[in-house]
């Protein structure tokens, strides 16, 4: 089941920028479609680098994303829940909410929220409801993909759960005519003290965070990841280091 926002239903003010800066990401990313150069970011046909600092390098994919950061109580999740269920007349008429593949709300406090697994399952669960990609249900039909998701088998490796029916699936579906985005909000909960420095690439994921970073070269190129964080917490701006777009700075949008 997905991880939903308590602030669900609350008014949302101002960061106006913030929402025409991502929309301006998944405007970029349909044009780069509609263009057939969404695969060659970091050359002169990829997108621009909106930000000011310099872009980092790409996946097999070319898909890129977003990592909002700022200190507690900057309105992170406020942000991230008027994204998905807007309060304001022009959230709405802005229609971004229409363009969410799947979200995600982690929670210190809820041990559920930070479960890799539980993560997994709902997305595939969004995505299958969500009609967005109307092949994805096939595609998740098929026995391999079925077996990742069994009881257990997802708890002992939601890695190989996340590229067989996640990723991969939706890699093999018909790009849709807009492009889409995965939303994760507080993704830096679950994430310790220098796990940043002491991962390996070969090590498996224990946070959703980790989980991320490892496979985002795998998002397909209509898939614009939004991440959010804490400022203070380096460790995951560490992880995220290889995400192919910044805004902001050279790692992160500041709130």
């Amino acid at each position: 089941m997905a991880q939903t926002s308590l602030l669900q239903g609350k008014r949302f003010y101002c960061r106006e920028w913030v929402f025409h800066k991502i929309q301006h990401c998944l405007q970029e990313k349909t044009n780069n479609l509609v263009a057939g150069t969404s695969g060659t970011l970091g050359g002169s046909s990829g997108p621009p680098n909106t930000g000011g600092g310099p872009s980092s390098g790409t996946g097999k994919s070319g898909s890129w994303g977003v990592l909002l950061v700022g200190g507690p109580g900057s309105g992170k999740t406020a942000l991230c829940t008027e994204l998905i269920w807007p309060s304001a007349p022009q959230g709405a008429h802005r229609g971004l909410h229409q363009l969410c593949l799947a979200f995600h709300f982690c929670r210190a406090e809820d041990a559920d929220t930070v479960c890799l697994s539980g993560f997994v399952r709902g997305l595939v669960a969004q995505i299958r409801g969500g009609g967005l990609v109307p092949q994805y249900e096939e595609k998740i039909r098929d026995p391999v993909v079925q077996s990742a998701l069994q009881p257990g088998e997802c708890e002992r490796n939601p890695s190989e759960a996340f590229k067989r029916c996640v990723l991969l699936p939706l890699l093999s579906c018909k790009p849709p005519a807009q492009a889409l985005f995965l939303l994760v909000d507080s993704v830096d909960e679950g994430v310790k003290a220098g796990d940043g420095e002491s991962r390996s690439s070969s090590s498996s994921p224990r946070s959703i965070g980790e989980l991320l970073a490892a496979h985002h070269e795998l998002l397909p190129p209509w898939l614009l990841l939004i991440c959010s964080g804490r400022r203070q917490n380096k460790n995951i701006t560490k992880l995220f280091t290889d995400l192919p777009l910044t805004l902001g700075s050279r790692t992160s949008l500041k709130l």
